[in-house]
């Protein structure tokens, strides 16, 4: 299992450097790989910010705030998976244009950004 993960990655990296100039490397496809593996080494954060704004929103009363964070915290499972999901698709597929224009598949870029 191992070998076929390394010979796609080495086949996916290969790919790019004999199509690709410098310029392009260090533009585009370097900027997409970076978004992946930082959304993957971040992913778990989006845990906590979830929890933070639905405990926010719950208002004072104790059970309607515990129905908020129970709901926050589902979101926020769910928003790892994807936010993972998202940078592992990037980190593997730097060199494909898909979605369109570097977009990155989920928004907002990064954790830490505005939605």
């Amino acid at each position: 299992m191992r070998t076929i993960v390394l010979a796609v990655i080495l086949t996916l990296f290969a790919a790019t450097s004999f199509a690709a100039d410098e310029a392009y490397l260090s533009g585009r496809v370097m900027t997409k790989f970076k978004r992946g593996i930082v959304n993957i080494v971040s992913s778990p954060l989006e845990l906590p910010k979830n929890l933070k704004e639905h405990w926010e929103e719950g208002g004072t009363e104790p059970i309607k705030k515990t129905a908020y964070v129970m709901g926050g915290f589902v979101k926020g499972v769910a928003w790892v998976i994807g936010r993972a999901g998202s940078g592992l698709w990037d980190a593997l597929t730097p060199n494909l244009d898909i979605p369109g224009n570097n977009e990155p598949l989920m928004k907002p870029d990064y954790v830490w950004d505005e939605k």
